[in-house]
């Protein structure tokens, strides 16, 4: 039996944010990277420690990480410890790229995990923290890649270098 086209459980997956030639393009991004509809099942998981729901799809597996490598990721303060313990390090130890003095930062920012074309450290083909990563990473989900155009399946990476 051949695998149903991803288009239909990605319109499952819209809560109505994301426009249908959005999801159109992902579904055809998925077909050409030959990536299951299984992809599109979901994972949950609760941090012990916040109480915080983690929903991923195992899509996020097979994604090149576009936002953690050319994105600026800001991190607070109560992001930053909560990395630095999970790493065993201090704020310090975590190497942040600095603010930037604009005005559109939040007032508890401690820095950015990713600066531009500087990728987060803590990513090698997935999140190398996930159960600590910060919430702006925990919000960033199937909606945002699609509306910004971030998800890359890693074997469409694998061809564009042999080419």
């Amino acid at each position: 039996m051949p695998p149903r086209d991803p288009l239909g459980p990605l319109m499952n997956l819209n809560v109505g944010h994301v426009p249908l030639v959005a999801l159109q393009r992902l579904a055809n991004r998925m077909r050409a990277a030959k990536i299951p509809v299984t992809a599109l099942n979901e994972q949950s998981s609760v941090d012990p420690e916040t109480g915080a729901v983690t929903r991923a799809l195992a899509l996020c597996h097979s994604c090149a990480g576009t936002c953690c490598t050319s994105l600026r990721v800001p991190i607070t303060r109560t992001d930053a410890r909560r990395l630095a313990r999970h790493v065993g390090t201090t704020i310090r130890g975590l190497g942040l790229y600095p603010k930037q003095g604009s005005e559109e930062e939040q007032d508890d920012l401690a820095g950015y995990l990713t600066n531009g074309e500087r990728p987060c450290r803590f990513f090698a083909a997935g999140c190398t923290v996930h159960v600590a990563r910060p919430d702006v990473c925990r919000s960033f989900g199937l909606n945002a890649c699609t509306k910004v155009g971030t998800f890359v399946p890693l074997q469409q990476v694998a061809r564009r270098g042999k080419a």
